[in-house]
């Protein structure tokens, strides 16, 4: 199929005239053939019968490679009859290379609910490419990996997920599902990466430092000693909606981890005021109270840093050498073993130094 701007460019189309290839272009045959394509990829299904419910720890490994002529495939969690495709959904997760994206939903009563669609990173399907999908079970929400690395989360939205019936995967000729239970997620995922440490704020970065990945964890092995801070610089990304660090006491997805400081910036509440959102918690087994003050002044697209300092009793945050918040310790600050990094910051520096020399300016 060809897209107008596409045939403007190959054409040298002055506006208002359409070429003869274009007009001739059969759109009609083109959907027939995508809708038979659809057909398709439901009909080619492997399904795996529960012999034991869910229960928190189910892991869920599916494996296949996709291929150019079925245009999506999915990954189901369900009731009811499988085979006539009418049973209920609890979680659906429908890839869709065409538009390069992933949906996730669910299906009751033969009614879909909305769709969800953002993840922790970029699409990672590609057609005659094998992949290794990981589902964890958790109390509230599934969690889903791809190739070892977190994709994306998906809540439930239905009671009784842990009495789900089978697993099913259309559209992938040679699907394979294995139900397991674990103890950590994802299982294929690296070892993580040991934040490197500079003598003081200014020093360039040396050679074997790493190269960072956004949405990342990281190991600090040592934590974040008194007087000590982690540096981060990377680039915002131009639209920006939001970013989150947290310091956490281990380097893993799933069990969730304990946050000691949970430093999340909201550009897209009132997106409009000339500084963002900065909201301060922690998590110890649930979220406690926030702290929100708007007094980060970021520059969409431009690149920023980020500074989070240990101090006697609070950890302060600074964005570009302005004070943007300050959280007090809710739990001892020696558990900080790993750093988390989520959302729309993508890092290219990140190392740890001593405080005491780092520039402050005022707001």
């Amino acid at each position: 199929m060809i897209c107008v701007n596409c045939v403007r460019m190959d054409y040298g189309v002055e506006e208002g005239k359409i070429p003869r290839d274009f007009i001739e272009y059969d759109f009609a045959e083109d959907a027939l053939d995508f809708e038979a394509q659809l057909a398709e990829a439901q009909e080619v299904k492997f399904t795996h019968t529960l012999t034991e419910p869910l229960s928190i720890g189910s892991h869920i490994i599916c494996t296949g490679t996709p291929s150019n002529d079925l245009p999506w495939f999915a990954v189901n969690i369900g009731f009811g009859d499988a085979d006539s495709g009418r049973g209920d959904i609890a979680v659906h997760f429908n890839v869709r290379q065409p538009q390069c994206y992933v949906v996730r939903n669910t299906r009751r009563h033969n009614k879909w609910g909305q769709e969800e669609t953002t993840a922790f990173r970029l699409f990672p399907f590609k057609a005659d490419r094998p992949f290794t999908i990981e589902i964890v079970v958790d109390e509230k929400e599934t969690l889903w990996a791809v190739d070892g690395v977190q994709y994306c989360s998906y809540t439930h939205r239905i009671p009784n997920l842990f009495t789900a019936e089978w697993v099913q995967v259309t559209g992938i000729r040679d699907a394979s599902l294995k139900v397991q239970k674990t103890e950590i997620f994802p299982i294929l995922a690296p070892n993580p990466v040991e934040v490197p440490y500079r003598g003081s704020l200014d020093l360039p970065p040396e050679d074997t430092e790493p190269v960072w990945q956004a949405n990342c964890i990281a190991s600090l092995s040592n934590g974040i000693p008194e007087g000590q801070q982690l540096v981060i610089y990377g680039r915002l990304r131009p639209l920006l909606h939001s970013f989150a660090i947290d310091l956490m006491d281990s380097a893993r997805e799933w069990p969730r981890p304990n946050v000691l400081a949970h430093v999340n910036v909201r550009a897209y509440v009132e997106s409009q005021r000339e500084r963002q959102l900065v909201v301060l918690n922690a998590w110890l087994g649930d979220w406690g109270p926030e702290r929100r003050q708007r007094t980060a002044k970021l520059v969409p697209g431009t690149k920023t840093q980020l500074r989070i300092i240990r101090g006697s009793g609070e950890w302060a945050i600074y964005a570009d050498d302005i004070l943007i918040g300050e959280l007090e310790y809710r739990a001892a600050a020696n558990g900080v073993r790993a750093v988390r990094i989520r959302g729309d910051i993508y890092p290219e520096q990140m190392y740890l130094c001593p405080a005491s020399s780092s520039p402050v300016r005022d707001s």
